[in-house]
C-alpha cells in the first residue's frame, strides 16, 4: 500500500498537467486526486517534503498562497457573499497548488520530470486543438458554401476564451524551444524537425485564433528566440531553422484575412463609437473607455479594496455613473486593475511583488526564455482579467509552480 501510494503521485502529476487545457471536470478532478494522494502519502510513507521551505521568503510559492489568503481577507467586508464564495471557489488552485508542492516527497521532482509534465501539458493542449479544429471544420463543411469564419476565432476556441487559448499555445510554443532534444527523439536531426514542426503548428494555429495580444505576444517570442540564438547562443543555423517557423507564422497571418482584419482601423475604434444610444459595440472600444478611467476605479477602490464578492456589483455601479451601457456585465480586462479594485492597492502590490520573486534567478543570459515566458504572462494579464476565469487561474498557478521548480533543484536526481 505504502509503495503503491508514492508511486501513484507523478502518474497522477502528469494527469494533472494533461488537463490544464481540458474541460473544468478534468481540472478540478485531477487537483483532488492530487491533493489527495499527496496528503495519504505524507500520513503514510512520511516522506520528506518542501512543506518548511515555505515559509523562507525567498520562496515564491509563499506569495502565490499569501496572494489567495487576501482575498480570503476580502470576505469580511464584501456584501455579496454569494459571488465572493463563487470567487475563492475559482480561484482555489493559487493555494492548492502551493499546498501540493509543499506536500511534494522531496525526491520525486527532478527536471527530467518537469520536462515530462510540459509534454503532458502539451499533449492535452494538442487534444483540445485538435478537437476544436475538427469540431470547426465539421460546421464549415455543413453549410452551404464552406464556411471558413467556422475555423477562425471564437468559433475555433469554442468555449475556451481565444485569449486564455492563445496564451496556452504561446507557452507551448516557448516551451518546445527550450525543451532539450533528448525528451523528443534520440536523433537530434529528428528532434530538431519534431520541433520545428509542433512550432508550426503552434504558430499556425494562434493565428487561427485571431487574438490580438496572442498574435503579438508570439510575434515577440519569435523576435526573442531568434535574438537568443544569435547574439546569446551563438548558433547560427539553429537561427536559421527558427527563422523558418517564424516564416510561417507570418505567412500564415497574412493569408488568413480574419487575422489580418482584427487589427485594421484599431486606432479608430479606440475613439469610442456609440450605437442606439449609450451602447458601447466593440470590444476595443470597451477597453479604451475601461483604460481611460483606470484613475477614478483605483481611486475608488482603496487601499483595501471593494471586497471579493463587490466587484462585479460595483463595476455596473460605475459604469451606470459614467452613462455607458456593455450589453453585459464587463470585468476591467487587466488583471492589475482587476486585482486593485478587489482587494486594493495592497493586494495589487502583493500580486506584482509575487511576479518578481517568480521572475528571480532567471535574470542571466542563460534563462533568458524563462523570463520572458513570465513577462509574456503579464503582458496577456494586462489586457484580461486572467485568473478570473478556471481556465485561466488554474494555468497560471501550475506555470508559476512548474518554473519556480526550476530553480529549487539543484541537481538531477
Amino acid at each position: 500500500m505504502k509503495e503503491f501510494i508514492h508511486k501513484s503521485i507523478y502518474p497522477i502529476l502528469l494527469f494533472a498537467g494533461f488537463s490544464i487545457s481540458l474541460p473544468p471536470l478534468f481540472k478540478s478532478l485531477s487537483l483532488f486526486l492530487l491533493l489527495f494522494v499527496l496528503v495519504v502519502n505524507v500520513f503514510i510513507n512520511r516522506n520528506q517534503t518542501y512543506f518548511s521551505r515555505i515559509f523562507s521568503p525567498k520562496n515564491p510559492i509563499l506569495y502565490l498562497a499569501l496572494f489567495y489568503l487576501l482575498y480570503c481577507v476580502g470576505m469580511f467586508y464584501t456584501s455579496d457573499l454569494k459571488e465572493g464564495i463563487k470567487d475563492l471557489t475559482i480561484k482555489l488552485p493559487l493555494i492548492i497548488l502551493p499546498i501540493a508542492a509543499c506536500l511534494m516527497p522531496k525526491r520525486i521532482i527532478t527536471k527530467n520530470r518537469l520536462w515530462k509534465l510540459f509534454l503532458a501539458f502539451a499533449l492535452g493542449l494538442f487534444v483540445m486543438q485538435v478537437y476544436s479544429l475538427v469540431v470547426a471544420l465539421t460546421n464549415a463543411f455543413s453549410a452551404e458554401e464552406f464556411d471558413v469564419k467556422q475555423i477562425l476565432y471564437t468559433r475555433l476556441a469554442r468555449k475556451i476564451h481565444s485569449t486564455y487559448f492563445s496564451l496556452f499555445t504561446c507557452t507551448a510554443l516557448l516551451g518546445f524551444y527550450l525543451i532539450p532534444l533528448k525528451y523528443l527523439l534520440k536523433s537530434k536531426k529528428g528532434s530538431m524537425i519534431l520541433k520545428l514542426v509542433i512550432m508550426s503548428w503552434f504558430a499556425v494555429f494562434n493565428v487561427l485564433l485571431s487574438s490580438r495580444i496572442g498574435v503579438i505576444a508570439m510575434l515577440i517570442a519569435f523576435i526573442v528566440i531568434l535574438f537568443n540564438e544569435l547574439a546569446i547562443r551563438r548558433r547560427f543555423f539553429n537561427a536559421l531553422t527558427y527563422l523558418f517557423v517564424c516564416l510561417v507564422f507570418g505567412v500564415s497571418f497574412f493569408v488568413v484575412n480574419n487575422a489580418n482584419n482584427r487589427y485594421e482601423n484599431i486606432v479608430a475604434k479606440t475613439q469610442i463609437t456609440k450605437e442606439s444610444g449609450n451602447k458601447i459595440v466593440d470590444s476595443v472600444s470597451q477597453r479604451s473607455f475601461i483604460y481611460g478611467n483606470v484613475g477614478e476605479m483605483i481611486k475608488k477602490s482603496s487601499v483595501f479594496g471593494v471586497g471579493t464578492g463587490d466587484v462585479k456589483k460595483e463595476l455596473e455601479e460605475f459604469y451606470k455613473e459614467k452613462g455607458v451601457d456593455f450589453g453585459r456585465y464587463l470585468n476591467p480586462h487587466n488583471q492589475f486593475l482587476q486585482t486593485s479594485f478587489a482587494i486594493g492597492v495592497l493586494g495589487l502590490v502583493c500580486f506584482v511583488v509575487m511576479l518578481f520573486a517568480f521572475s528571480l534567478g532567471f535574470w542571466n543570459k542563460d534563462s533568458l526564455i524563462y523570463l520572458f515566458a513570465i513577462g509574456m504572462l503579464c503582458v496577456y494579464m494586462m489586457t484580461e482579467s486572467i485568473i478570473e476565469r478556471q481556465q485561466g487561474v488554474h494555468f497560471v498557478a501550475f506555470f508559476l509552480t512548474w518554473i519556480s521548480s526550476f530553480k529549487a533543484i539543484k541537481r538531477e536526481v
